[in-house]
């Protein structure tokens, strides 16, 4: 019975003729055995390892693989310098270290100081000429690593005079695909850190704003009350409004009303108070830019920290305070030595708001150094030397609360998600807050931490100041 004779689809025929293209100049390549061997090597070893760090050990491995070539990583980083991650005399470098003298951004492979240098790109077709930023002249996407003509880094092969043709032409053809899987596994790093904000961010939402709304609850059920209570004294006035030879009933009334009304009003302006922080929250979170970017994206104002947010995160929190039996050592001259900062609002609020939330619920009483019973927050600041580099100045806020003081252990999981220090069991918490206020003071270019004391513990945060005594 013949065959019958299939025609490949004409949507193929692009593709079938890039396959001949590259049967042809394989077939051309004049590889020993064993660089042929380790081409293949690569391209079976690569995929089974999904890690950046593993790929980076992968390719600094096969110049040693050839028995006399050592193997250096470069990424360009978001500075505009070349920075070296993997090294196959070290390994993977703890911090990346500066290029050596010499090896710079280029398009084209070159030679210095007996090292090889190849520019590793997400394609090697259509290079163009390099910018002083390391990007094409062409690029336009804001990030590199979604242009196919940036340069993601450089592969060093060295010594130089070790090397022969055909090692060349090995690392010709490797060079190509190292910067096609770089490409891909940064691009896959980078949605991978997208995709966990956005899982932060869900949970910010829920930290800071489903929780907060159940308080605005108890304050519906607290103007509920005073409503019926009003009701109350209304029904009593009408009684009296026949008994008019009793004056002093009629004045315990008049001075009911006014007590009840004054509490409705109290009430009122905090209903207003509470609706404008969710309000703030709100829209800090869910500014466009934090899901377009994958990361908090700060709006920074001049912002006196005390005046503007300290103490309105204070007042919201002072009744339930006062109702642990927790009283508040405020600072007598902090205003007067405050800065004017560039800070999100919004989002240094929410620190604030977490701070003292976790004081509501972590204050326990201790017998101080002169044998009296203290429960305390204390707020403050102070100005720090050499922050975040030598010569430069920052400022360092403080919440102080009593209690038991932490341990090195514990410090070193409660500003990650989900960590919880031993004094929290039996107390309701996700073990969000401190990461959240991690995050938003990283990307204001601060730390944050927690010192321990015989007397409790102090969470603290530092931004960095500028010559003008701002963080701008």
């Amino acid at each position: 019975m013949p065959t019958e004779h299939y025609q490949p689809a004409n949507e193929l025929q692009p593709i079938l003729k890039d396959l001949q293209e590259k049967i042809d100049l394989f077939s051309h390549l004049e590889l020993s055995q064993r660089h042929d061997a380790l081409l293949k090597s690569f391209a079976d070893i690569i995929h089974m390892h999904y890690s950046l760090q593993r790929f980076f050990q992968v390719c600094v491995s096969i110049p040693v693989a050839l028995g006399k070539l050592h193997g250096c990583f470069y990424l360009y980083g978001k500075n505009n310098h070349l920075q070296c991650v993997c090294d196959s005399r070290y390994g993977l470098l703890e911090e990346p270290a500066p290029a050596e003298d010499g090896i710079v951004p280029s398009v084209e492979a070159y030679d210095t100081n007996n090292k090889r240098i190849y520019p590793l790109f997400p394609n090697n077709e259509g290079k163009h000429e390099l910018t002083n930023n390391g990007a094409s002249a062409d690029t336009t996407e804001p990030d590199p690593y979604f242009s196919p003509n940036s340069l993601l880094g450089t592969f060093v092969i060295f010594p130089l005079d070790a090397m022969t043709d055909e090692d060349r032409r090995l690392f010709e053809i490797l060079s190509g695909w190292m910067g096609h899987k770089l490409n891909n596994r940064l691009i896959a790093e980078h949605h991978i850190k997208h995709l966990r904000f956005l899982n932060a961010l869900g949970r910010d939402i829920g930290h800071n704003i489903i929780i907060p709304n159940m308080y605005l609850k108890y304050l519906f059920r607290k103007l509920e009350k005073q409503i019926i209570m009003l009701k109350n004294i209304e029904e009593k006035g009408e009684q009296l409004a026949l008994q008019c030879q009793k004056p002093e009933l009629c004045r315990e009334l008049v001075h009911d009303c006014i007590k009840e009304q004054q509490e409705l009003e109290n009430c009122h302006q905090e209903l207003i108070q509470h609706h404008n922080q969710i309000s703030m929250f709100l829209e800090s979170l869910f500014r466009e830019e934090h899901f377009t970017r994958g990361h908090f994206v700060v709006q920074p104002k001049k912002t006196y920290v005390e005046r503007d947010i300290i103490i309105p995160q204070l007042e919201l929190y002072a009744d339930r305070l006062t109702n642990q039996g927790i009283t508040i050592d405020k600072p007598h001259n902090m205003y007067e030595q405050e800065y004017p900062l560039m800070v999100d609002v919004g989002l240094l609020s929410q620190v604030y708001a977490n701070l003292f939330s976790n004081a509501v619920k972590y204050t326990t009483e201790i017998i101080d150094h002169q044998g009296k019973p203290r429960k305390e927050v204390a707020y403050g600041s102070e100005e720090v030397d050499d922050f975040p580099k030598p010569g430069v100045q920052g400022i360092k806020f403080n919440v102080f609360t009593t209690g038991t003081p932490l341990t090195d252990d514990e410090i070193s999981v409660i500003f990650q998600e989900g960590g919880r220090a031993e004094n929290a069991e039996g107390i309701r918490g996700s073990g969000h807050g401190l990461d959240f206020i991690r995050r938003v003071i990283e990307v204001h270019g601060g730390k944050a931490g927690c010192e321990p004391s015989d007397q409790g513990n102090n969470f603290y945060f530092i931004l960095p100041l500028s010559a003008d005594g701002t963080n701008e």
